[in-house]
Formats: structure tokens, sequence, C-alpha cells
């Protein structure tokens, strides 16, 4: 091996170990910065704290929590076994303190798996979507955007969707059979990945269907379970809501049915309103842009229509059901809206560079 020959493995070995290095570096470096702006809203509202301790003391503690958010089990689990691994002492500044730690190492951990996964599957591509989905949770962790809350799901579900299109971009669809209906643990949110399977390349209609229809059912039947289990009121549809509503917004009623349900407005009409309210802080630029950026895009290919009907189904989830100016519960579309934008803008270039030597 003469010194031009080797001059060009070792360019090559390098360039190998740049393709990782680089965005793992990032990550750590944003992993860093995060963990202190967390720290600035771990205490902006009782339910941050109370929903990271509902599993510290087991089921018995956990029935009490919610009934909309029992159904997310296995993030609840996981982050009342993680906080239970910091010391909290009796003193209150002190407490306070090592309960601000464990939550913004909780959100930092999960930023730093999502960067270690994204590198694995995307190698230097990862940067964009590092970088993308930081911009993302900056948007939900800053004090005086929208409603700030930090809970033990929200960086779990997008660790999850960035799995998702991990999946996608692999084209084991299939495998979303097993994944979702464990994704739903996480979050519930995991069902609308479904649609991927309606868009398989190369199946018939009826093995889209068939993988859709089993899929969807063992992912109920999961999410039922954990409802039975958990002593939910409601099993299955768990998500609180006035019947009233409904019969406001078909334009039958001006006022609730009953008192008793005064107490909360309907979802629906007042996310139209915080939508056409205008304000710094406006709703269409959730996610950083990045949501309303995917769905401006022309529907380019396959992929890309899909993760268009995967966002709208879940924007219309959250219309219905969510606080659209809670920020954070819009996470899971970071990573779909993040991979449309790569197809679109970087495709070609894109396959070139993973041609490179790696």
């Amino acid at each position: 091996m003469d010194s031009s020959e080797y001059g060009e493995l070792m360019r090559s070995k390098y360039h190998s170990f740049l393709v990782y290095a680089i965005p793992l570096i990032v990550t750590l470096g944003i992993c860093a910065v995060l963990t202190q702006q967390v720290r600035q809203v771990a205490l902006s509202h009782s339910d941050n704290v109370s929903n990271f301790y509902s599993f510290s003391d087991g089921m018995v503690k956990y029935k009490s929590l919610r009934q909309e958010w029992r159904p997310r089990i296995l993030s609840n689990f996981m982050a009342g076994r993680f906080v239970n691994l910091f010391d909290v002492s009796k003193t209150i500044d002190r407490k306070s303190e090592m309960i601000k730690s464990a939550i913004a190492f909780w959100v930092a951990a999960w930023f730093l798996l999502t960067g270690i996964l994204l590198t694995i599957f995307f190698k230097q591509r990862a940067l964009l979507f590092v970088l993308g989905i930081y911009a993302g949770i900056s948007f939900a962790y800053m004090t005086g955007m929208g409603v700030t809350r930090v809970y033990p799901w929200d960086m779990p579900a997008l660790f999850v969707f960035c799995c998702f299109i991990a999946i996608v971009r692999a084209k084991k669809e299939p495998w979303l059979a097993l994944f979702i209906p464990l994704a739903v643990l996480f979050k519930e949110t995991a069902i609308v990945m479904i649609v991927a399977l309606l868009f398989m390349e190369g199946a018939t209609c009826r093995r889209k269907l068939i993988y859709t229809i089993v899929t969807l059912a063992a992912a109920l039947a999961v999410k039922t379970t954990v409802d039975l289990i958990t002593g939910n009121p409601s099993p299955l549809f768990t998500m609180t809501y006035r019947i009233s509503d409904l019969y406001i917004i078909a334009g039958y009623l001006r006022e609730p049915v009953t008192a008793e349900f005064s107490f909360q407005t309907s979802r629906l009409l007042e996310n139209l309103r915080e939508i056409a309210s205008w304000q710094l802080d406006t709703p269409l630029l959730v996610n950083a842009g990045l949501l309303l950026s995917l769905f401006i895009l022309p529907f380019k290919n396959r992929v890309i229509v899909m993760l268009k009907v995967t966002a709208l189904l879940f924007a219309l989830g959250i219309l219905f059901f969510g606080v659209i100016n809670e920020f954070r519960i819009w996470f899971e579309m970071l990573p779909v809206s993040l991979y449309a934008l790569d197809i679109y803008f970087f495709g070609v270039e894109r396959e070139r560079a993973e041609q490179l030597p790696a």
C-alpha cells in the first residue's frame, strides 16, 4: 500500500468517525443546555411533580392519577423508578432542587437516547433531526410561550415516534404490528402510526387492511387492559370531554346540559379561538414552525403523503381533546415533520451521501 492509498484509507476512516461523532457531540451539548432549561420550568405547575411521582409508591397511589393520564403506564412507571434514584432531602429548599434535577435529567436522558437512535439510523443526516427536535422542545419548555408543563410521557413519546420514522425509512412497516401495541403503553397517540400500514409499498390492499385491523385491535386491547388494571372509570375512552360539547359544536345548544360539566369549556371551540388570536406564541408556529411546514409541503411521494395524513389525524385529535398552546403535546410530530422535510429537500443528496465510504 503506497502513501496515497494509505492517506485515502485514513480519510475514509476519519469520515466514518465524524459521521457518528458529530451528531453525538451536538446531542451531548444540547443535553447540557436542555438540563438547565428544564430546571427553570420543572416546578411550573404542581401536576409536573405529581405525575413524575405518580408511580413512585406503586399501583395504589397510581390509581388516584387523573383518568386520561393512567394509560401512559410505562412512561409513568419508568419515571417513578427514575425519580426514586434521587435522594429527596427533608429540607424544603433541598427537596425542590432535587426534584428539579430529577425532572431535568429525565428529559435530557431521553433526548440523549433520541440522538443516539437518530445517529445510528440517519448518520450525518441526524444533525437535521437533533437540531430540529431541540428547536421544537425549546418552543415548549420556554417560559412565556403558551402553557408550560413538563410531564413524564413527553420525551418517551417523542422517542417512540423517532423509532417510527426509523422503521418507515427502513421499509419495515410490518414491524409496526408489534411496535404500536407496545408504544401505546408510553402514550396512546402512538395509534396514529397505523396510517403507515395503509401505505406499505408493494403490499396488496387486502394485506394492508389485515395488518391495519389486527394492529388496531391489538393496540386497543392493550389500552383497555391497562385501563382495567388501573381502575379507570371509562375503559378505552379515557379522555375527559363533555357530552354537551358535541351538541354545542353541532349548534343544538347554547349552554352546557348540566351544571356539573360547566367547569370545562369546549376544547375544540377554545382551541379554534386560540388559533385565531394571533399571539406571539401562536399555535400555528407550534414545534418551531415545523408542523406548519409539513402541511404546506407538496404531495411529492408516498411517504410524504403518509406523514401528512398521520399528522392530520394527530392534529384533529389534539384539537378535540388537547390544549393546543400547551406545546409539549405536539412533540410526537417533530420527527414526522423533519422526516418529510428531509425527504423533500434532501432526498437525492441524502442517497448520494449514504454512498460515501462508511
